[in-house]
């Protein structure tokens, strides 16, 4: 690790080159975690969306969220068991 940072300090320009690679690098990731933050925001609208057109309650608070999404995932869950034993 000494051996890189003394490469770098002394070669000014594959420094100026590592710090431009860098930044892409950390460019790209920032931009591809925006990118999820919107779809994930956009599938909660559609959620929501969806449950007021269906005419259930809208969580309001943290803890209803939290509640309603448990309560999904065990119905989720159970379904998902009934359907691998058939039905049963």
């Amino acid at each position: 690790m000494e051996q890189i940072i003394t490469f770098l300090t002394a070669n000014k320009i594959v420094l100026a080159a590592a710090v431009i690679i860098s930044i892409l690098i950390i460019l790209s990731v920032v931009k591809k975690l925006v990118k999820v933050a919107l779809v994930l925001l956009a599938i909660a609208v559609l959620y929501t969306a969806y449950l007021v057109y269906s005419g259930q309650k809208v969580p309001k608070t943290k803890e209803e969220v939290i509640e309603h999404s448990e309560k999904k995932l065990l119905e989720l869950q159970k379904g998902g068991v009934k359907a691998i034993r058939g039905g049963k």
